[in-house]
Parts: C-alpha cells; structure tokens; sequence
C-alpha cells in the first residue's frame, strides 16, 4: 500500500456500537487493499468510540476521529478532512461492503475518467434478516448513468457510494444543518457539472427498519423541500432544470399535506398501507414505477 491509499472509506459513526464492528468488518475484508478506513465518532453516548479505537489499533489501516455531536453531515465533513485518498467512498456506520466493492469500484473508475460521482446497485437488509435486491438503475438503466434532471426525480441508490475529493472541495462539503444531507450533495455536485456513472453490480448493503413510522416519512420529504429550496436558490439552475425542480418541490409539499391528513384520521400505519396500494395500482395501469 502507498503512503497515499487509492480509496478512503469514511464512516461517521453515532452510537453504533450494535453494528461498526460487522461494516468495519466488511471494509476490512476487502479483494482490493489500497485503501484506509476513517471513522469519525459523532459524540455518541454509548461504547462506540472506544469500540472505533479497539477497531483502529488491530488494524493500522483504520484511523478514528472524534467530535461533539453534529449529525452525519458534520461526520462525514470531519472524516472527509482527515482522510487521504482522493476517491472517497460514503458508508454508514450499519451499511457493508461486499468484498469485491472495492477491486470492481477500481476498475469502474479508470473506465470512466471523465466522471466524479460513481455508484453501483445493492442490497437492502431489514431488520427480520430478509434481504431485497434494490434496482436504482430501473429509472435510468443506461451505462450514461443518472443526468440531474433523473436525480430530481428520485435519488440514486448512495451505500457505498464513491466520489473524487474535488466533488466535496466545490459543492462545500455536506451541508449540516439537513436530516438526509447526502441527496442535497449529490444534487449539488450535478448541477455543477460533474458527471455521474453507475455500475450496474449489487456491491453493497443498506440496511432498513421495516417499522419506519409515517412521521419519520413526513420528516424525510420536509427534509426534501429544503433540498430543493436549497437548490433552486443555489443559482445553478437553469431552463428545464429550474422547472422540473419547481414540479418536484410542488408534488413533495402536496404529498405532506394529504399524509398529515390521513394519519390525523386513520393512524400512520393505515395511511402507509393505503399510499403503498395507491401507487402499486397507478404502477400497473400506467406503466410506471
């Protein structure tokens, strides 16, 4: 391995003594081996940073900062600052690699010089041990990747995720102060130019807690509104851009309106129930997912 390693992997890391030891594990197990792993403890509460430091010194490849509490965002900043490698690969600190990740990501990367944000398909991984292909590419399927117009749309799938340093230098880093600040970043990083390419190979898992109650969903898209606020006042818009961002940002504020309402009435596990079957049945007779 080189003074400077090809890839760092950065975890932020809050309160995840229950699984650091298991993704740190699947970074460290990697076929590829330039690499480095930077955790950055977030201020947890519980064992996790000295669990990140047990970690660190079994392996000289894993360095561990800590901070007072300042949510992913704030981690991944701090571990992105420390880290050395100029391709930087995002994982949550209950996300894995699979082994091959990193060798694949290698080869992906020089394949596609002119791109600076790369992803590859996955794995979801539920609470109950069941895992389910996820298939990010079915909205764009095209060895071109996502274009920013399809990332207004919905956000491709980000665990394991690898972008060049430069992509963070420009956009500024992760913007802080948001709950899902790594869709704003991408967005971000596509206005500005930069291009993304996907790799259409399952190479990494998200895990996902099947008890998601409506309010962290009416969270996630009030996060999505200040996403595009953000954006559309970014001035890097343009045309059709500004648009479809406007479009977005309109069907994300009615969407909060009518699940605030029904949850009022029927409780967040019904109105769930009732959206889900909605959208199965609008899929089947337009053809759309």
């Amino acid at each position: 391995m080189t003074d400077t390693p090809r890839f760092s992997v950065t975890i932020p890391a809050y309160n995840a003594e229950t699984t650091l030891t298991e993704t740190v594990a699947s970074a460290r197990a990697q076929t590829y081996r330039d690499f480095e792993i930077v955790i950055c403890d977030d201020g947890s509460t519980d064992r996790t940073l000295a669990l990140a430091e047990s970690l660190a010194a079994e392996d000289p490849r894993i360095r561990v900062v800590s901070q007072a509490n300042r949510g992913s965002g704030g981690a991944y900043n701090t571990a992105v600052r420390n880290a050395r490698a100029d391709l930087l690969v995002m994982l949550s600190a209950d996300d894995l690699l699979m082994p091959e990740h990193l060798e694949q990501m290698d080869r992906f990367v020089r394949e596609h010089p002119d791109a600076s944000v790369f992803t590859c398909d996955g794995w979801y991984l539920y609470d109950d041990g069941r895992r389910e292909r996820a298939d990010p590419s079915a909205r764009w399927h095209d060895p071109g990747g996502c274009t920013l117009g399809e990332l207004l749309e919905a956000c491709f799938f980000g665990a394991g995720a690898v972008y060049r340093r430069g992509v963070w230098d420009r956009v500024g880093g992760f913007r802080e102060e948001f709950y899902a600040e790594d869709y704003l970043f991408w967005l971000l990083a596509l206005a500005h130019g930069y291009t993304h390419r996907h790799l259409d190979v399952a190479l990494s898992v998200h895990r996902r807690n099947t008890s998601q109650k409506s309010g962290d969903v009416i969270r996630m898209r009030e996060t999505d509104v200040r996403v595009f606020d953000a954006l559309l006042e970014s001035g890097l818009l343009a045309g059709p851009d500004i648009t479809a961002a406007a479009n977005v940002r309109h069907r994300l504020t009615r969407d909060i309106r009518i699940r605030r309402a029904l949850t009022s009435v029927l409780g967040a596990s019904i109105t769930e129930r009732i959206i889900a079957a909605t959208r199965g049945i609008r899929s089947r007779t337009t053809g759309r997912r």
